[in-house]
Order: C-alpha cells, then sequence, then structure tokens
C-alpha cells in the first residue's frame, strides 16, 4: 500500500501489569510491528479488534516479537496464535515473521535417542499451565489450559525465527534486520553469554523435573520449558528498602542499586527499531549492564548519549531494572511504563527520580503510564515539572490504548 505521508507511531495496549506494544511505521511502507501480547485477555479485550481492523485495510504483521517467557508478554500471544490458525490461510491477520527464543533455538540436547511413548505422556502431562488472565485471577474463558506457544507455533507453520536461520535470536555485530527500504531493527540482545545462562537454567529445570529422561532434540521439550519458564518465579535478591518518606528526587535517584538476577528477565529480546531518521529503544524485562555493554560496543563515545524519539522503560519501571549508568547513555523524549502496579508493585519511584533527575539534554521527558498511581501524585507538582523539566501522561481509564505519534 502506497501512502503520502510520514507516521511513526507507538501504541501501549491495556494490558494490566503486563506488556503490549504497537510499532508502526508508515512511510512509503505501512510497516508493523507487534511486541509482546500481555495476558490472554489483553488479546481477546484490546488486541484483537486491532488487528481485524488492520486486515480489513489489507493489512499485515510484518514482525511479531514474543521478548521472554513471562505469563504477562506471553499469554495473549498463545491465544493469538490458535484463533489466528494456519499462517497461510489466517482467521484473523497474516503474520510475516515471529521471533520467539525456545528450547529448539538452544544447544541443551544430551542424547540423540528417541523418546518413548511413555516419556511423551510423562512430559506432555508434567507440561501444561492455565494461563492468567491480566488481572492475575483465577482462569478465565479467556484462558485455555494445554495450548503452548511453541507448539502453536510449529503446527500452524508461522515463519519463526527464519530470519535468524532458524535459530536463536540474538545479538550479531553489524547485522541489523532489514524488513525494507524504512525499517530495519537492530538487536541488542540476548547476547550468547544470556543464551548461555537460559541453556543452564532449562537444563537444570528440566533435570529436576524429569530426572530419568535423557533431554533429545524432541519437540515436545518446547512445551517443557515453556511450562518451567511460566511457573518459575522470580529469584528473590535481599533487599533493604528505604521505607522512609522523602519525596526529594535526587535522593530516590541515589538509592542503592541492586541489579535484577533473574536470567529469563536477562533473556529478553531487546532492540532498537529504526524508521528513516527515528528510532525507538525497545527493553522488554532486559538487565541493564547488558544494554549498557551492547551500548557501549555499537556506538562511539561521541554517540553518547544517544538520543532516541522513545523508550520502552524495562520491566515495567523496575529499580532493578534501570540504572543511573544506563541511563547516562541513553535519553529520549518519550518513556513508556506499562502496569497498573499489581504484582510486584511497579512502577518503582526510583525509576521515575533515575529519569527525570539526571542532566538534561535540551528535551521535555514525557512520561507515559498506561495506569495513574496515587504513590506518584507529588510528581504533578507545577515546581518539580518545571525545575525538571518533565509531563506525566496516562492512557484514559475507558480507552483500549494510548498512542503517541513520533
Amino acid at each position: 500500500m502506497i501512502i503520502i505521508d510520514e507516521l511513526y507511531s507507538i501504541t501501549m495496549f491495556e494490558a494490566g501489569n503486563g506488556d503490549s506494544f504497537f510499532v508502526r511505521c508508515e512511510g512509503k511502507y505501512i510497516t508493523n510491528i507487534l511486541i509482546d501480547f500481555g495476558y490472554s485477555n489483553t488479546y481477546k479485550d484490546h488486541i484483537e479488534k486491532y488487528l481485524k481492523a488492520m486486515a480489513i485495510n489489507n493489512e499485515k504483521i510484518d514482525l511479531a516479537i514474543i521478548t521472554h517467557y513471562d505469563q504477562d508478554h506471553i499469554s495473549g500471544g498463545i491465544r493469538f496464535f490458535e484463533d489466528n490458525g494456519f499462517s497461510d490461510k489466517p482467521n484473523i491477520i497474516s503474520v510475516s515473521e515471529v521471533w520467539h527464543n525456545s528450547y529448539r533455538h538452544l544447544n541443551i540436547k544430551e542424547s540423540d535417542k528417541e523418546l518413548t511413548k511413555e516419556e511423551k505422556e510423562y512430559i506432555l502431562e508434567n507440561s501444561i499451565v492455565v494461563e492468567q488472565n491480566r488481572n492475575k485471577g483465577a482462569n478465565d474463558t479467556s484462558a485455555k489450559q494445554g495450548s503452548r506457544l511453541a507448539a502453536n507455533l510449529k503446527y500452524y507453520e508461522y515463519n519463526w525465527n527464519s530470519m535468524f536461520e532458524n535459530k536463536a535470536i540474538m545479538y550479531r555485530a553489524n547485522n541489523s534486520i532489514i524488513l525494507n527500504q524504512e525499517v530495519e531493527v537492530m538487536v541488542l540482545s540476548p547476547t550468547p553469554k544470556e543464551i548461555e545462562n537460559l541453556q543452564k537454567v532449562w537444563k537444570k529445570e528440566l533435570k529436576k523435573k524429569f530426572p530419568t529422561i535423557e533431554l533429545s532434540d524432541d519437540e515436545i521439550f518446547d512445551d517443557a520449558v515453556e511450562c518451567i519458564s511460566l511457573m518459575k518465579r522470580p529469584k528473590s535478591v535481599p533487599f533493604i528498602k528505604d521505607t522512609s518518606t522523602s519525596i526529594n528526587l535526587e535522593n530516590l535517584a541515589g538509592r542503592e542499586f541492586q541489579e535484577d538476577t533473574d536470567e529469563i528477565n536477562a533473556s529478553s529480546i531487546t532492540c532498537i527499531i529504526k524508521f528513516k531518521e527515528k528510532k525507538i529503544l525497545m527493553l522488554g524485562d532486559s538487565v541493564p549492564s547488558t544494554i549498557e555493554a551492547q551500548l557501549k560496543q555499537i556506538y562511539q563515545d561521541s554517540d553518547f548519549p544517544i538520543i532516541f524519539d522513545a523508550i520502552k522503560v524495562s520491566h515495567h519501571g523496575s529499580m532493578k531494572n534501570t540504572s543511573s549508568s544506563l541511563l547516562k547513555l541513553i535519553d529520549a523524549e518519550n518513556y513508556f511504563i506499562s502496569t497498573n502496579g499489581s504484582g510486584h508493585g511497579h512502577p518503582d519511584i526510583e525509576t521515575i527520580a533515575k529519569i527525570l533527575t539526571r542532566k538534561n539534554n535540551g528535551i521535555v521527558r514525557k512520561i507515559h503510564f498506561t495506569h495513574k498511581f496515587s504513590k506518584f501524585g507529588f510528581l504533578d507538582s507545577e515546581e518539580l515539572k518545571k525545575k525538571y523539566n518533565y509531563e506525566l501522561h496516562y492512557k484514559v481509564k475507558s480507552e483500549d490504548t494510548l498512542q503517541i505519534y513520533l
């Protein structure tokens, strides 16, 4: 489809405490990228209608990225690919390419021995997870038992990691993925280090769950690692949180930083999406040390801070996933944080303070939230907004999305 205007937009879907983002590039071509699906009813209640409207206009999803295994990122995708059916005859919308790292993309197998029928049945019976809805409640009519993302992608014959020769999506030096003449995607992470750590975790957990079964290249292990990942709770790291009631932003920004140690979060697919001269940084639930190292490897010292048009803040604004050292390297006019605060209480005020109080790079920083939080009420102070040059924006409660044109 040929159009005249050039528009670059990012849309943040209502996803409870989860993530689902839609990036749209309108130039000579229309390019649509969907990053994560949130919970099952994130897709059914908010995303599905948009995809159907796109299909009516003969549009497609050029790239769907499932950043990592977490209920709040993956569950809606499980339902979508099942509803959409076969890739060559989609019920909802055509999807050109899917990026998602599973067992088959990692070097975990320890034997070429074929599994017995009994072994397969045992693994399958013990690899069932009931999808949660975005409100973290009990399973509802949007949740299906036993349906798995990897199984759906395989069965319905989607192009799955085909742009990476059907191998793991990971950083490759000087190798951006060109979607068309206008849009390219540069993968920052995972790096081989994060992939290796994920391999170790999955192998350890598989052997714990199935101690008498040798790990092979049977596709049933895709289901098994999906179950393990979705059931595995993030490791708890002792952290003495400052319980003072101080609202001094600079003091909040200076609080001790302890990085997230969860290997699954660290394995998030993160990327820079470039549309002509504009670029967005999508950080999944990544850890800052990885992103910082990658940016320093790719860019020259003179390039910092890199000014993006938008940054999707890692892990719903968790204090363990945004560091001051990373923020010295990057900045943007628009920051996106998706969460309703349930579960882990994200976003953390320390993250907001770090974003707002550092050296100003001549821009008004706008933070876009899917929900408004009473704990951040003091940030509406006109005095603070003037001092630190920022704005706060919130999704309208009754709306499916918050959309910004860049």
